[in-house]
């Protein structure tokens, strides 16, 4: 998988060791062969709301995930790298890896085409902690400085989000074979790899996702 990606699959109820693996069992909802800039795209959507969509150039695989559980949204998204698109939403605009990269069109910081549609954020927790109650917050570090210096290239989809858990969902990846927990703040999916109370404030350092329109 790509590098620094095992720990948010495993977050998300997937057990498989590397990207072979993954690629050879993956019951592939639909598959593209004419994708722009892939030779072929695999998709599957799982009944717990994971979604994997796995890309190929030349031979080589990547595989990212998305969740289709949560609340769907009026946004904009535009592609500012390969694989990571830029999500302007309720006053928040933050770096998310998107479901359907190659959909989206290329922009920056002071321009460009963006897509407008119905989208369904979430995040999955890389770190956390709980905490007393608190007001929600979410910030996107990298995506703040890309919007000062420009420079894509230093830009991923980690972000930070704090605030108060209004309820949590037990779920079963049915294809990767683990739990997950969905703690719903504000509105938005936080994926946690361990049970969570409602009621509690939480802490997490995690990684941005967007399920788009696409695979409707």
């Amino acid at each position: 998988m790509m590098a620094g990606m095992d720990k948010l699959f495993g977050a998300c109820g997937f057990d498989f060791l590397d990207t072979e693996e993954l690629i050879a069992e993956l019951p592939a909802d639909r598959t593209l062969w004419d994708a722009p800039a892939f030779d072929q795209v695999l998709y599957y959507a799982d009944p717990s709301g994971i979604a994997v969509t796995a890309m190929e150039y030349e031979g080589e695989w990547t595989v990212l995930p998305s969740f289709r559980g949560g609340e769907d949204v009026e946004a904009t998204l535009y592609r500012a790298m390969p694989f990571i698109g830029i999500l302007d939403m309720e006053d928040l605009r933050w770096a998310v890896l998107s479901d359907a990269p190659f959909t989206l069109p290329t922009g920056n910081p002071v321009g460009g085409e963006k897509l407008r549609g119905r989208v369904r954020p979430a995040v999955v927790a890389l770190d956390y902690e709980l905490t007393d109650p608190a007001e929600f917050s979410l910030r996107s570090p990298a995506t703040e400085r890309f919007y000062q210096n420009y420079k894509p290239s230093l830009l991923n989809p980690q972000v930070e989000l704090a605030g108060t858990v209004n309820n949590v969902e037990n779920r079963t990846n049915k294809f990767g074979g683990g739990e997950f927990w969905v703690c719903e703040i504000d509105r938005l999916p936080l994926i946690v790899d361990a049970p969570v109370e409602a009621g509690q404030g939480i802490r997490a350092h995690g990684i941005a996702l967007c399920a788009t329109e696409y695979w409707d």
